[in-house]
């Protein structure tokens, strides 16, 4: 629940408790003024002449005294129905005053995290309801810290077991090579290609080793800059040339030659290399990667930066769609690939995004998959060769 959301269930609560006490303490007071009068009137019909002519008998018939033990006798009667009323009223706040023992005994209850729900007197069912809510998120997100922990911790053993391979191999090749220097030169040139492969997967491995240590100790500050966005996609899609030629895949650039935008451009590019070295590993062989850009008008008015990065392989189910962006989930399992990571860069990139105030969505169709980057700009387009506005915004 938002603030707004937060402030209304608040208000609407306290008008309900402000209510409730109110009516059963008017209610309370109105039965009991009318039992009080019903009785001093009967008491009066009933009882009232004998007991005067005996008062009076009894002081001599002095008309003095009789006058004044009658008076007497009424402001009793007069101060007893406010004494009462006083007590009915002091009951009213009482009650009040155990709803908020109520009301803190069940965040206690919350908070201790005990079993069941919170039950709560029928005035209080909104704050009930809230409670609830919040105890039933507070375990869901439990939950899943729990489930990512236990994904993490698998997968520092299976990386700890998948260092052992590269190393073993790289120790093994070296040794056989200092071994026997005579070693014929292909053999030898042979040889050291395996080694340096296997040197760059041990790299990876412990990238991702750093990535998991980081993952959860790691704040990410945005401090944003006016740069050249399409100068700066170019740059990153530079970088993966070398691995997209490895894999007889075509890098596409599509957009303006200028784009002025307003962002960190160090986080966006590590957004932008999370998002493309995905694409490149799981598209299909001899395919495109095609990285699309843009400044996108929505119908508000307001500018978003867009980065969409598309390849074309095997497609995601809308299971693995709804997973795709949680940390430690990998991916390789849904696309086939065998050198599957730590499940992070994509958690990382949404994380990045939201904390520009944007985000990232994921679409598969036919197998075309793509990745769409927002990043907020500003309320008009900056000015100097933006690109033509489309209609369209950030949408899920």
């Amino acid at each position: 629940m938002d603030a707004t959301g937060f402030d209304l269930a608040k208000q609407d609560q306290t008008r309900r408790l402000s209510n409730a006490v109110l009516r059963r303490t008017l209610v309370n007071v109105v039965v009991f003024a009318v039992v009080y009068l019903v009785l001093f009137f009967g008491f009066m019909l009933t009882l009232g002449s004998p007991l005067s002519n005996f008062v009076y008998n009894l002081v001599g018939q002095s008309y003095w005294a009789h006058t004044t033990i009658a008076n007497l006798f009424l402001l009793c009667v007069a101060v007893g129905f406010v004494v009462g009323i006083v007590l009915v009223v002091r009951s009213g706040i009482n009650r009040a005053l155990r709803y908020f023992d109520l009301l803190l005994d069940s965040v206690t209850d919350v908070l201790a995290k005990r079993e069941g729900p919170v039950m709560l007197p029928s005035e209080l069912a909104p704050t009930a309801l809230f409670l609830n809510n919040i105890k039933a998120e507070g375990e869901q997100n439990e939950r899943a810290a729990k489930a990512a922990e236990e994904r993490k911790n698998e997968l520092v053993v299976y990386l700890a077991h998948d260092i052992k391979t590269p190393l073993t191999s790289i120790i093994g090749y070296l040794t056989l090579m200092d071994e026997s220097p005579d070693l014929p030169v292909d053999v030898r040139a042979r040889y050291t290609g395996i080694t340096l492969a296997k040197a760059y997967r041990l790299e990876e491995l412990l990238d991702e080793f750093f990535e998991i240590t980081r993952y959860n100790l790691q704040t990410i500050p945005i401090e944003r800059s006016r740069f050249d966005g399409a100068l700066f996609v170019n740059q990153v899609i530079e970088e993966f040339y070398p691995l997209a030629e490895g894999r007889s895949l075509a890098l596409v650039y599509d957009g303006p030659e200028e784009l002025p935008v307003f962002a960190d451009a160090g986080r966006v590019a590590r957004v932008l290399n999370n998002v493309l070295k995905n694409a490149v590993a799981y598209a299909d062989a001899g395919t495109e990667v095609r990285v699309r850009t843009g400044l996108v008008c929505a119908p508000d008015g307001f500018v978003w930066w867009e980065l969409t990065v598309s390849d074309r392989g095997r497609e995601l189910s809308p299971e693995h769609l709804e997973r795709i962006f949680e940390k430690f989930f990998r991916a390789d399992a849904a696309r086939g690939s065998d050198e599957g990571g730590a499940g992070l860069g994509l958690a990382i990139a949404r994380e990045i995004a939201r904390a520009h105030g944007g985000d990232i969505y994921a679409r598969s169709d036919a197998g075309l998959t793509s990745f769409t980057v927002w990043i907020p700009q500003g309320p008009s387009i900056p000015p100097a060769n933006s690109e033509t506005e489309r209609a369209g915004g950030p949408v899920a």
